[in-house]
């Protein structure tokens, strides 16, 4: 029987969100498509929810709100319980954006599975979505704790030269 392997299981995935990130970044914004589909799936929502829910500073939500608003792809209106903020909804030129950026993934993806059998595909979605679930429900838990503060390369150079 072969020995469970978890820091390999770990590298695999690390190494396949590296791939993923560095290929699609090259082609569209991730960040400013997770504030939009966060918006599609909560709206009306204010930018604080927005950042909270993304782990943004309040300056960065509000780069990709006015971007995603010059776009045309969201819409902002005065929030009547609170008049300090406002709501964000979701435009259909919004909707529009998701759908494509979606499609142009799956095509990208499919591509790149081509070669594989229909039963690896239904393992690998099965997999992947009980590692999701089980990141979703103990993912923070377990997270490694964040030390210090300020931003992460601040930290990991104080740490490397002994500093606080």
């Amino acid at each position: 029987m072969a020995q469970r392997n978890d820091r390999e299981l770990a590298r695999a995935v690390m190494d396949l969100i590296d791939q993923g990130h560095r290929r699609i970044s090259q082609r569209l914004d991730l960040t400013r498509m997770r504030v939009l589909g966060t918006i599609a799936a909560r709206q009306p929502v204010r930018p604080s929810e927005i950042a909270a829910e993304l782990g943004l500073t309040a300056s960065a939500t509000s780069r990709h709100l006015t971007a995603l608003q010059r776009a045309g792809q969201i819409e902002v209106e005065p929030d009547p319980h609170d008049s300090r903020t406002f709501l964000v909804r979701q435009t259909e030129q919004g909707r529009a954006e998701i759908d494509t950026t979606v499609q142009a993934g799956a095509t990208v993806f499919a591509e790149v599975i081509a070669d594989w059998s229909d039963e690896d595909v239904a393992t690998a979605v099965a997999l992947i979505t009980r590692l999701n679930q089980a990141w979703a429900q103990r993912g923070d838990a377990v997270a490694a704790p964040r030390t210090g503060a300020g931003p992460r390369w601040t930290r990991a150079r104080r740490t490397d030269e002994g500093g606080t």
